[in-house]
């Protein structure tokens, strides 16, 4: 195959700043607090982060999103957490 026919993986990859991984996984905090439920969660969380700010959305509606994201992350862990609890403690 041609050489310049083949797509560069650096040419179609936008790489992030550093502060971008930072503010997209705040959710995996969640792996301290809540193990594996807040792990799977948190994972979650930073995935749909990382497609927020590598869309083309203004800069202020992506740290909102994010915001909501992570929170909305820690919401469930918490139903979740409780469901889970009152079904056990019997």
């Amino acid at each position: 195959m041609n050489e310049e026919a083949k797509p560069r993986q650096s040419e179609n990859k936008e790489k992030l700043p550093t502060s971008a991984y930072i503010m997209c996984g705040w959710p995996l905090v969640l792996v301290f607090v809540g193990g594996a439920l807040g792990g799977g969660l948190g994972g979650a969380a930073f995935a749909i982060n990382f497609e927020i700010y590598k869309s083309r959305l203004p800069v202020a509606v992506k740290v909102i999103l994010n915001i909501l994201t992570g929170l909305s992350a820690v919401i469930l862990w918490l139903v979740i957490g409780t469901y889970i609890h009152a079904k056990f403690s019997g």
